[in-house]
Order: structure tokens, then sequence, then C-alpha cells
């Protein structure tokens, strides 16, 4: 009888990065002939796409269903154990890793970025379900660190994206630019970074993605005043249909990126394309830090992008930097651990 695995992650939610996770850990969970569950908050679709079995993500009796079914609860990916987006989804993500200790589970904290986690008390509590877990992986050096930092042993692994199919380029020359809504954004960033993509883009198209539509779109139709104000004959579209299939198809057209969530910079590197970060999280600022990308905090007030974009346009990816976004996830602990 195939053994049962009940996944929690920001799912059903049409993100696209959450999405590509999702996708990829459970084309390989079916490949090893395991029965998949997962706690959706959209659990029709999450079905319908994803042909899984799902659980109403926060039905109680649905998550104690859930749990005491599995054989193992799987943690992630993406950066679930944080606070900065509020203390109620901290509290959320860890009360169903305690709940499947409590029951008796095997729980695996998979490829998670950790942090921000603000607040003495949060980071013991986040320490505390962590050295619980019975096998612990994280996506990037800094989350490595700060468990080594709370005495949990964990593996470094790299983001389960990087496993992402893509597509052959076939390069229009259009500018690709990802954004999404920011509390702590700078009022005057979007006016600045219009004004720089038309000094520098003027002779392109540029292609405006959203990646959730009820975090992004909103930015992107400021993008769009904007840009009509400034830069009236330049040439734009947006595109909203943030499906795997459609942002893989369209960022094979891209030449240039620029853009602000972890996972569109990650697919720009994917692809080798030219990508500018736009950080509104330490996770972002990481990626360009690891990838030598040029980078702007968007919370910080505008200066003289000049030097940055210039640098943007002249950028050439050196041997080792070319190596590094070959990357592929590696299995081998989290199969080896299930195969127990």
């Amino acid at each position: 009888m195939a053994k049962k695995v009940l996944i929690s992650g920001y799912i059903g939610f049409s993100n696209f990065g959450d999405d590509v996770i999702f996708a990829i850990l459970t084309r390989h969970l079916k490949a090893k002939g395991y029965s998949i569950t997962a706690l959706s908050s959209n659990p029709s679709r999450t079905k319908k796409q994803f042909k899984v079995n799902t659980l109403r993500y926060k039905n109680p009796f649905d998550i104690i269903k859930g749990i005491a079914s599995c054989d193992y609860l799987i943690s992630g990916g993406g950066s679930l154990l944080q606070n900065s987006t509020s203390n109620l989804s901290l509290l959320y993500y860890l009360c169903i890793i305690l709940l499947a200790k409590i029951m008796f589970k095997k729980v695996i904290i998979f490829a998670q970025g950790i942090g921000p986690i603000n607040g003495n008390f949060w980071q013991k509590f986040t320490a505390f379900a962590l050295s619980l877990c019975n096998l612990v992986t994280v996506r990037d050096p800094q989350s490595y660190k700060l468990l080594s930092k709370w005495k949990i042993k964990s593996r470094l692994l790299c983001d389960p994206a990087w496993d992402i199919p893509v597509l052959p380029r076939e390069s229009r020359g259009y500018v690709g630019i990802q954004l999404r809504s920011c509390a702590n954004m700078h009022p005057d960033f979007i006016k600045f970074l219009v004004k720089y993509v038309g000094i520098y883009f003027s002779d392109r198209k540029i292609i405006l993605y959203s990646f959730q539509n009820s975090q992004d779109l909103k930015v992107c139709y400021e993008f769009e005043k904007a840009l009509k104000a400034q830069w009236p004959q330049m040439k734009y579209e947006i595109r909203s249909e943030n499906t795997i299939k459609s942002i893989v198809e369209g960022y094979s057209n891209l030449e240039y990126l620029i853009a602000m969530r972890f996972h569109a910079c990650l697919l720009g590197l994917k692809y080798g394309l030219k990508v500018f970060a736009l950080s509104y999280d330490p996770k972002v600022t990481n990626l360009a830090q690891e990838f030598e990308l040029q980078c702007i905090d968007v919370t910080k007030k505008p200066d003289d992008y000049n030097d940055k974009f210039g640098m943007f346009i002249r950028y050439k990816e050196h041997s080792e930097i070319a190596e590094k976004r070959k990357s592929a996830f590696d299995w081998s602990a989290i199969d080896k651990y299930m195969s127990n």
C-alpha cells in the first residue's frame, strides 16, 4: 500500500513561485509512488490542476483528518516560516508541524527559506518546532546559518524551482518587468523606475508580469499609468495569466528582466537573462548577491539609478555564475529518509 504524504504550504493561492515548487514536489512524489494530499485554500482548483487529493487548509477537521491519515507531513517549500507577512501565518504553519508531532507523524521541512522572524518569542517558538522535525532542509545559506545558530541540524539544498523545465530561448529583445505590492515600498519608487526604464529601453517592448493577481495587478496598473504619462510612445502589455505554462513560455522571448519576486528572478536566471533585482525582502537581496545581480531596495528613497542600469545593460556572466544557475535540486536526503 502506498505511503501517504500530506503537504502543508502556500497552496491554492495562484502564486507562480509556490505553484512551481508544489508542481515539482508532487511530480517527484508521484514518480516514487506516494499518495498525496494537500491542504489548499482552493481545494477544487488544486485537485484539478495538480491531480492530487485536497483538504481545506483552514478547516480544523480537515487538518486533523489529513494529519491523522498521513505517514509524512511535508511543510514547504518557499518562505512559510516568517512573520514579515503576519504572526498568524507563522503561527498557522508552526501549529500544523506541532500537531503532526503530537500525533507521532514524521515531519519534513522541505527546502524552506527561514525568516525574517521578528521577536524573541517567535524565534524561540520556531526553533522549538523545528527541533522536533525529523528532517529539515533549507534553500539558502542564510537559513542554514540561522538554524545552525539555533543548534538545529539542517541540510542546505537549492530552491526546488531550479528544476523547472524551460523552453529554448527565442529572444525578441523584450524587457520583462515583474512587480508586486509591498507595504513599505517608497512612494516615489515606481515613478523613478519608469523614468529609467524609459531612458534605457525606449525602443523595446515592455512586458509587465503579474505572478499573483491579488498582489501584483494593482502595482502593474500603477506602473502602466506612470509609463503612459512619462513615455507615451513606448509599447507595453500586461500579462495577468499567471499559470506556470504561460509565464515560462513568455520568459523565452525576453532579453532583460527587472523583477521583485524571488522566483521571478530565479526563472530569469534559469533562462540566462540579464536580471535586475528589485528587493522588498532579504531573500531577494540574498539571491542578487549570490548571482552578482544589480539590486535596488524598493523601500528606500530613490536615487540616481544610472550607474546600476548601465551595469545591468553591460552585464556579462562569468563561468562560475553560469555554472551555478544550472543548479539541480538534490532529492537524495529526502528520498533516503522517506525510504526508511
